[in-house]
């Protein structure tokens, strides 16, 4: 009877082991084959993208404003108080237009001086012309040397110039003409075409004539508005990149979707000194600004521009987003899907734009690259 029971109880307990190891192992391989399947599944959904042949440039803005071509600066000739002014900003005027008149403000001092200085060389004028009459009258008796009457008429040669030069003064200190001049001399005209800029003084302001030590006051600013040009300042990193000549486009902050074509004519090959005053090295710029004869737009003076210069282009390159772009040390790579697995191919970039990146060796156009969201 024991024996019996001994053998029902391990026939039980080895059918159980089996039953339970059955079991586990079942589960235990199905969890396997679930999750080899869910990573395949992964592995195929992976969104990918491949490399496109794109034109990549780098540009740069620069900062500048419209200034006009020509612009002409015009000064009083005679110190006095502006009287007239015979137009406003804006208007156009012709070579030769009266732009001012010039009241004359004598100084009491210089006109005291010239007229003693007048006084006193009509008196000298008096006394050689005196002399010289009564030798020409002995020398015409025979009386008299020839070298006395020629001396006599030299002096008086010599003091009807220094009256004449007196009277000169005196009139220059009153009036700042002189007769031989005319009066026209206070009148400020334009000695070109164009539009008035700006006028820096107003009626019954002072302005000081013209001279050898000072340039004068400027009466009014005259420009070509016709013809503009775009002037900035670039950097040093920058400038070695421009050339004469190039050609590149500009917008106006002030009209927006109008677009100007302008040609480099002058880059300055020494640094502002203005500009090294605060501890930075740019170099200034100017282009002919091409205005479209069909616009309407009218341009002004003083207009921000900016100016967009391509520094560096290539065309037609393989590229991809530069967000795909991984780092190992100095080495560039991707991450790509090969046969159902994620590989890392190294690559060699070149140039970007801050979106897209050149490739030029380790891809091709076939290679599916992973998109990493």
């Amino acid at each position: 009877m024991r024996t019996i029971a001994k053998f029902i109880l391990t026939t039980g307990i080895i059918t159980g082991g089996v039953f339970t190891y059955s079991k586990v192992y079942k589960a235990q391989w199905g969890r396997l084959d679930a999750l080899a399947f869910w990573k395949k599944l992964d592995q195929v959904n992976v969104p990918t993208t491949v490399p496109t042949r794109r034109t990549i440039l780098r540009k740069k803005v620069f900062s500048g404003s419209l200034i006009p071509h020509k612009e002409i600066k015009l000064a009083a000739h005679v110190t006095g108080i502006v009287d007239k002014l015979f137009v406003c900003l804006g208007d156009y005027v012709q070579q030769g237009a009266v732009i001012a008149r010039i009241k004359i403000q004598p100084n009491p001092k210089e006109v005291a001086a010239a007229e003693s200085e007048l006084r006193l060389a009509a008196i000298d004028l008096s006394q050689a012309r005196a002399k010289y009459l009564r030798n020409k009258q002995l020398f015409s008796k025979k009386m008299l040397a020839k070298e006395a009457y020629e001396t006599s008429l030299a002096v008086l040669e010599q003091t009807k110039e220094k009256c004449s030069a007196a009277q000169k003064k005196l009139e220059l200190s009153k009036h700042g003409y002189t007769t031989e001049k005319g009066a026209g001399v206070n009148i400020v005209k334009a000695t070109t075409k164009g539009t008035i800029l700006d006028l820096p003084v107003r009626e019954g302001s002072m302005v000081q004539a013209v001279s050898e030590k000072a340039s004068g006051t400027t009466v009014a600013l005259i420009g070509d508005m016709d013809h503009f040009l775009f002037s900035a300042k670039v950097s040093e990193l920058d400038v070695v990149h421009l050339t004469k000549g190039m050609t590149f486009t500009a917008s106006l902050n002030a009209l927006s979707g109008e677009k100007l074509q302008v040609t480099l004519t002058k880059i300055s090959p020494k640094a502002s000194e203005e500009e090294l005053k605060k501890g930075e090295i740019k170099f200034a710029i100017e282009g002919i600004i091409q205005k479209p004869k069909k616009t309407k737009v009218i341009l002004r003076a003083g207009y921000v521009a900016l100016a967009e210069i391509i520094l560096e282009q290539v065309k037609d390159v393989l590229a991809v987003p530069e967000s795909m772009i991984q780092m190992k040390g100095t080495t560039y790579f991707v991450k790509c899907l090969h046969e159902g697995k994620v590989v890392q191919k190294k690559v060699a970039l070149g140039l970007s734009d801050g979106m897209y990146v050149e490739v030029k060796e380790g891809l091709t156009e076939a290679d599916h690259l992973i998109v990493e969201t």
